[in-house]
């Protein structure tokens, strides 16, 4: 008896409850799958209006759902902070006013900000130097070497590159393309 009371709940709850399903986007370069994107995943994009970084709740009839969190540090009462959402924003947009893609921050290395690093500290260690060399008098104590501001310079030129090499997005055309995949 309790073996068919157990099926017919079952049976029952099967067809009252259905999933609803949704769609798929997939993100490739030359035909080679980098991301996909469904319920659940993050995305960061570029529109033609503006930049959005979004958790994806559906995609539907080509119209990606959107909600966006407002999370920043609040004090409590004891004077520590604390992360708090303040607001949800839910939006939807049509894939294919997708422009571009960032890059994805899960990376181990953050090739920006090492470069941010050496460029400030390469920067500033050639601009003492050189101001040594303008105001201080050659083979005294405080006149800085010539490889020293040199090799600052080159550390400063390193990490613009490796900033500029950071920056680039996944725009969408000959490489990278956005394929719609419906799932009935």
């Amino acid at each position: 008896m309790k073996t068919f009371l157990l099926l017919a709940a079952g049976v029952l709850c099967g067809s009252v409850v259905k999933a609803q399903t949704s769609d798929l986007l997939i993100l490739k370069k030359n035909d080679k799958t980098l991301r996909t994107f469904f319920p659940g995943s993050e995305m960061m994009f570029n529109t033609s209006a503006r930049y959005y970084d979004a958790v994806v709740r559906n995609i539907n009839h080509d119209t990606i759902f959107l909600v966006q969190y407002d999370i920043k540090q609040v004090p409590t009462s004891l004077g520590v902070y604390m992360l708090d959402t303040l607001g949800t924003y839910p939006f939807s947009i049509d894939y294919k006013d997708i422009v571009s893609f960032g890059k994805d921050r899960n990376k181990n290395f953050d090739l920006g900000g090492s470069g941010g690093v050496l460029l400030g500290g390469g920067s500033l260690i050639a601009l003492i130097g050189l101001g040594t060399w303008i105001f201080t008098k050659p083979n005294t104590q405080y006149h800085a070497s010539p490889y020293l501001v040199g090799g600052a310079a080159v550390l400063a030129g390193i990490g613009y590159l490796m900033t500029k090499a950071s920056v680039k997005k996944m725009v969408l055309g000959k490489k990278y393309t956005l394929q719609y995949i419906p799932v009935k």
